[in-house]
């Protein structure tokens, strides 16, 4: 069961924290192991009585504040911090963060005392599954001012993109700050430069060093701009997600809006809901890719009378998808909604599609508009939807993103024809995007033979004439830059004869499309027939988890073990990722017949007679006669 601290440092109105209190109370936590922790450094005792009340109801740590009550002023025009109270604040929320990187907690959500919640927030908030994510709520900081989000891009506080080297004048700050606003107010997850207030952070992040204490060469006013300039230096991404706002009640005069606010959750509530249904939908009926294969999983989202009109052009679309071996992914990139009545939507967005169509890459969008309906089973569906072809958005690039990510299979191949190509490339076309071979000199038709099982799907085949595998870190170095040149999201890098178990047709995407890691480690099972793989003291590489999914990313340098065997697939710089271990089963076939094995044997002993880059024990256990097996369980 997932263990979340909820935790806020307090000196809060009585009034106001009653509500906050309040809120917390209501949260939806089923399925949750949920602790509270204050820091009560409250001088109202009406304040501090609240806290114990909550704490007889709710299992709740009370932390005791400073003892002598720094001067802290707020009124109908705003909030007076000085330096001191501002670390003093840091302070209290990393006795937070500490305490549950002691407890073990998997996450915390640090809220600040004047803000009522969505029943629905938490649990939002981890369904998002990234490391720092804070709720959007918006505010008017001083009578005068309009309101503003508490999240924002980089800097202190600015709100517009702008390169180093470009110089903006007032009148396109002011156009980039309202496209920025624009986009926080379709609900969805954002990528930020800066956020607080309202934030869960993983355990992931928590162990990573993320703290609120000040960062001695940093002039930047308040801990939480140290918190995300911190976080962004240790490889962390911030997100602002815009779906569940809660009320900040940031003056005494705004009490009366949470009467109103908690009249209104049902509706928010409802309204995620069909933003959710018509994501799914949409994303699942335009998609023909990995184990898709009768264009109907997204008729679930379909009311019936829809469903039934659009059955026969996803058979026509599925036939025309496997006439022209097309192979498309959509995803949506913003949403907008407007309300009808209480059981009817309109919802837009756009949808990016990427694939390939004979081979030729695909990259464009679609607008779409629908009408969502509430059915008897209060589930929202898609009743009507207009599709419409225009120019693809301007997104900045982003080095880890949450989805849509483009997977390229690098392979490096020598004299494989009549081996184990189609199994390993039928298999692992259904599910990358793309497919760089690297021939290293083949004179048994091997690249004709990966260009005819290649022809459904973007591929690029290079030919190198004559075997660089003598010089194997060269080599590798050479395939890694052909790899990085196609620009892909992450770089598979397999054998000709590596092939995944089956369930990778379906469990890629879950481990490409997040931010939390740039590397995935799988196990590899040496076989030794169609049954059965090896394992002894010096074939044990199952027991071992080792990277073979990387992601693309700039920092990544091109150096190699400066060996001429067995330098491994990736320069050394991939070992300092952060990894995480993927369950599937790769299977290694190279060794399953005795004829390979003997060749395998036999140029292993030529290219390395005194072991200098191997072990000389493990190349003659290859002709053992009889290894220990074990029987393949699928």
């Amino acid at each position: 069961m997932t263990k979340i601290l909820i935790g806020a440092p307090v000196r809060q109105d009585h009034a106001i924290l009653r509500e906050f209190l309040c809120s917390l109370h209501e949260l939806d936590r089923t399925g949750l192991e949920v602790e509270f922790a204050f820091v009560d450094d409250n001088v109202e005792a009406e304040s501090k009585q609240a806290l114990r009340d909550f704490a007889s109801r709710e299992p709740t740590m009370l932390l005791a504040g400073g003892d002598e009550p720094e001067v802290y002023r707020k009124d109908e025009y705003g909030h007076v911090w000085n330096d001191e109270l501002i670390w003093k604040v840091a302070r209290f929320k990393d006795r937070l963060l500490d305490h549950a990187r002691g407890a073990g907690h998997d996450f915390v959500f640090l809220i600040d005392s004047d803000l009522v919640l969505h029943p629905h927030t938490l649990r939002h908030l981890l369904a998002q599954g990234v490391d720092l994510v804070s709720e959007v709520f918006w505010t008017r900081w001083a009578p005068d001012m309009p309101d503003r989000p508490q999240v924002w891009l980089r800097d202190q506080y600015t709100m517009h993109v702008q390169r180093r080297d470009e110089r903006l004048d007032q009148d396109e700050i002011e156009r980039r700050k309202q496209a920025f606003f624009q986009e926080l107010l379709r609900p969805g997850l954002h990528e930020v430069g800066g956020l607080g207030a309202c934030t869960l952070i993983s355990r992931r992040a928590l162990l990573g060093g993320v703290s609120f204490a000040a960062i001695p060469n940093l002039s930047f006013w308040g801990e939480d701009r140290h918190f995300c300039v911190r976080a962004a230096a240790l490889g962390l991404s911030l997100h602002a997600d815009s779906c569940y706002p809660p009320l900040h009640v940031y003056r005494h005069s705004e009490l009366p809006k949470v009467e109103t606010f908690r009249a209104a959750r049902t509706i928010q509530g409802e309204r995620v809901a069909a933003l959710a249904a018509f994501r799914a939908g949409i994303t699942a009926w335009g998609t023909t890719h990995h184990t898709i294969s009768d264009g109907c999983e997204g008729h679930a989202f379909l009311a019936a009378p829809l469903r039934a009109q659009l059955a026969p052009d996803a058979a026509a679309r599925v036939e025309l998808a496997r006439r022209t071996q097309s192979v498309t992914r959509t995803h949506v990139v913003w949403l907008a909604q407007k309300d009808i009545d209480d059981d009817t939507m309109q919802i837009g967005g756009t949808l990016v599609r990427t694939g390939s169509l004979a081979g030729q890459p695909i990259d464009d969008s679609l607008g779409a508009k629908a009408v969502m309906r509430r059915e008897a089973d209060g589930a929202w569906r898609i009743a009507a939807v207009e599709l419409q072809r225009v120019d693809p958005p301007q997104r900045a690039p982003v080095v880890r993103r949450t989805h849509g990510n483009r997977v390229l299979l690098s392979m490096l191949v020598r004299n494989e024809a009549g081996r184990f190509l189609p199994e390993v490339l039928g298999h692992a076309a259904r599910y990358v995007d793309e497919v760089l071979i690297v021939d290293d000199g083949s004179d048994d038709g091997t690249p004709a033979e990966c260009r005819r099982l290649l022809r459904g799907i973007q591929h690029t085949i290079v030919e190198l004439g004559e075997s660089r595998f003598h010089d194997e870190h060269r080599l590798r170095r050479l395939q890694w830059e052909l790899a990085r040149s196609r620009h892909p999201d992450w770089i598979l890098c397999l054998d000709a004869d590596e092939v995944f178990e089956p369930r990778m047709t379906t469990a890629l995407r879950e481990l490409v499309d997040q931010d939390r890691c740039d590397a995935i480690a799988f196990r590899l099972f040496d076989f030794w027939d169609q049954d059965h793989y090896r394992d002894d003291a010096l074939w044990r590489a199952h027991r071992t988890f080792r990277p073979f999914l990387v992601r693309n990313l700039p920092s990544l340098g091109d150096a190699f073990a400066t060996t001429a065997q067995h330098c491994g697939r990736w320069p050394l710089d991939v070992a300092g990722l952060r990894s995480a271990c993927s369950d599937v089963r790769l299977k290694h076939l190279g060794w399953a017949r005795a004829d390979d094995r003997r060749r395998k044997y036999e140029r292993y002993r030529r290219l390395d007679p005194d072991g200098r880059f191997g072990s000389l024990l493990q190349y003659e256990s290859i002709l053992d006669p009889a290894p220990n097996l074990v029987r393949w369980q699928d």
